[in-house]
């Protein structure tokens, strides 16, 4: 009997667990991950209307991907109708920012509590070379925020890891959009980012000493403290 199966240039059958790649992936979720990465980031901001032909001509793709895309923003919550046929990038409010706030204390304090469990030298000393470095970045004078921005993701990501847990890094990795969008107003405020500095330099040294109720609480605070700038930052009337 003939074996019509498909081999490869080695003779061998079809590799387990290789699937066919699909169609390539079309203009508009090209489109759609663009623009959802300048709304996260902060490139455009709240309030800013999204015209068709500008955003068409200046991603030099035709509107039917941009139309597709601002579709699926629209969908998510990030941008919302304004007039007949416009959109503007969605601001945050109250109601969100307590919750996805919220939630993200319970599980960023947790993780930092196994981390401290696991808490190694190799893990320190990363954790302090990223608080060294974003010292040098704050002291600096000029618009450092994205870089802070950086450094403090980068800070928070080593505790995630440390934690040992991938339900819960995969739990928290479900919110990052959305805290990275919170994280921009609260760096761009000098106060915040210094007390932010603080607030990591005594995670450390409570890590150091392994005590994990210290540190869950301090990552506890260190969250709401922000989530309550924020919401005095709405209530003022500012856009954020």
């Amino acid at each position: 009997m003939k074996d019509t199966s498909r081999k490869t240039s080695a003779g061998m059958g079809p590799l387990k667990g290789i699937k066919a790649l699909g169609k390539p992936r079309s203009m508009g979720d090209v489109a759609y991950d663009y623009l959802k990465q300048a709304i996260v980031k902060g490139d455009i901001p709240p309030g800013q209307r999204l015209i068709e032909n500008q955003l068409s001509a200046q991603m030099e793709v035709s509107r039917v991907p941009v139309r597709e895309a601002v579709k699926k923003l629209e969908q998510e919550g990030l941008v919302e109708r304004s007039g007949v046929r416009g959109f503007v990038v969605k601001g945050l409010n109250r109601e969100e920012i307590e919750e996805t706030l919220g939630i993200r204390a319970l599980l960023e304090s947790y993780a930092a509590y196994l981390a401290t469990e696991h808490i190694t030298e190799a893990i320190l000393k990363k954790l302090e070379d990223s608080i060294e470095a974003y010292r040098k970045v704050f002291e600096k004078k000029g618009n450092n925020t994205d870089r802070l921005m950086q450094l403090n993701t980068q800070f928070h990501e080593i505790i995630y890891k440390a934690a040992g847990s991938g339900k819960l890094y995969s739990l928290i990795n479900s919110f990052r959009d959305a805290i990275h969008r919170y994280r921009r107003p609260l760096l761009a405020c000098e106060d915040y980012a210094r007390v932010s500095l603080r607030d990591h330099e005594k995670m450390v040294e409570a890590m150091r000493k392994k005590d994990k109720k210290k540190v869950e609480e301090l990552v506890r605070k260190h969250i709401l403290r922000g989530m309550d700038i924020i919401i005095q930052e709405l209530d003022a009337g500012k856009t954020v």
